[in-house]
């Protein structure tokens, strides 16, 4: 039955766009709303396709300012497909200009009415841990890096730190939070997201610049570039 609710152990990530309320609330500036429908069209398309190549493990919907990204199944074996598909998904927002920030936990997981409703503890945290972060982000949340911990991975051999993250009311000194240091940390060159974020700092209203600012420096103290021989 369309009603059935299921219950079940998941990996879960909260997505919202930043800046989407006062955006809808302007009524002068009818040329960024159409940017903005523009760009989430673009990135739920990047999101179909991403999550397409995982339809066995990930299943994804999306409301308002807020996307969310799911494993089908408690199995460890659903994480490296979700896992791909949340990290593709923050940088090709950023890349498109989409404030974005995440938060990635695992637990239970409540879905109901043809999964239309959506909800449960692992639904809860990844919600509250991914409003209290002051950047643009994708963090692990306790449950998440407990769980990961549990089959023996270690987040931060899979481009996570949990040093210098932009929390607000939790401990930035959490050593059970981490942080996704984008394009899994490393390349032979400068983070190629440093530009947009600068050029998305310059444009963004007084209020949101230390967001962008935090994200800048976060990157530019942890991103590693490899010097060619």
């Amino acid at each position: 039955m369309d009603q059935e609710w299921i219950t079940y152990q998941a990996w879960i990530a909260h997505f919202d766009i930043l800046g989407f309320k006062s955006i809808i609330n302007n009524d002068n500036d009818s040329l960024t709303l159409t940017i903005l429908q523009n760009t989430i069209t673009k990135i739920i398309d990047d999101l179909k396709k991403d999550v397409s190549e995982f339809e066995e493990n990930v299943e994804y919907l999306f409301y308002a300012d807020t996307f969310i990204i799911y494993s089908k199944s408690e199995r460890v074996n659903d994480y490296p497909g979700f896992i791909r598909v949340s990290k593709n998904f923050i940088n090709k927002c950023i890349y498109k200009r989409l404030p974005i920030r995440g938060a990635i936990s695992y637990g239970e997981l409540i879905l109901g009415h043809a999964k239309k409703i959506l909800m449960g503890k692992a639904f809860l945290e990844s919600y509250v841990y991914g409003e209290d972060q002051n950047w643009l982000g994708l963090i692990l949340t306790p449950s998440a890096s407990r769980k990961l911990k549990e089959h023996g991975l270690e987040p931060v051999r899979h481009g996570f730190i949990n040093r210098d993250i932009p929390m607000r009311k939790y401990s930035i000194f959490d050593e059970e939070i981490y942080a996704y240091f984008f394009i899994n940390g490393s390349t032979n060159f400068q983070c190629p997201l440093l530009p947009i974020l600068k050029e998305m700092m310059q444009l963004s209203p007084n209020a949101e610049k230390a967001k962008y600012e935090n994200t800048i420096k976060f990157i530019e103290r942890h991103y590693k570039v490899h010097k060619s021989s």
